[in-house]
């Protein structure tokens, strides 16, 4: 009589996206949407952040540095309560979306091309880089402020999606 209970959690789980590590014990608040989010918004902040990181040596345009500047700060803060919480689930740290070419997500290969880039080329491919950033943030968040399971990380995603709006607002204009 537990197969169809199996079965529903098997779907339950595989519902979750790229998920790869579920919720660690039953009781948990975290579901599907959770784990997913977690797993896709850590690494894409640490990668933007990353490229936020090489403008003050790269850019060329002060207002781009002043940009990514304002990116950086917020976005180290909000890494921290992502990472506490990805912890809090029983998450690995490791990055399940590592090779995959995901909208908002600063590649390997975006961040070697910003490392030799310089001038107004990088300025241009930062800029493209962040807003696209920013603008899966919001999109992001909103999928996990309505389907998230645990209370505490849909506010964060609250928190993560304001902060992807206010990311845009600073880099509107920059090109």
């Amino acid at each position: 009589m537990r197969r169809p209970l199996l079965g529903a959690a098997v779907v339950a789980l595989t519902l979750g996206g790229c998920a790869t590590t579920g919720p660690a014990p039953t009781a948990s608040p975290f579901n599907p949407t959770d784990v997913a989010w977690l797993q896709l918004v850590v690494p894409m902040t640490e990668n933007a952040l990353v490229a936020a990181r090489l403008a003050p040596s790269h850019a060329t345009s002060p207002a781009v540095r002043a940009a990514a500047d304002s990116v950086a700060a917020p976005s180290e803060r909000l890494l921290a309560r992502l990472t506490a919480t990805r912890d809090r689930a029983g998450l690995p740290a490791g990055d399940v979306h590592s090779g995959h070419r995901m909208p908002g997500m600063v590649t390997a290969a975006d961040l070697v091309a910003l490392r030799t880039g310089t001038g107004p080329d990088f300025d241009r491919r930062l800029v493209a880089l962040l807003r696209g950033h920013a603008a899966q943030l919001v999109v992001l968040a909103r999928g996990e402020q309505t389907s998230g399971g645990d209370a505490e990380t849909r506010e964060l995603a609250g928190e993560v999606g304001a902060e992807g709006t206010r990311q845009e607002t600073a880099l509107a204009g920059l090109g």
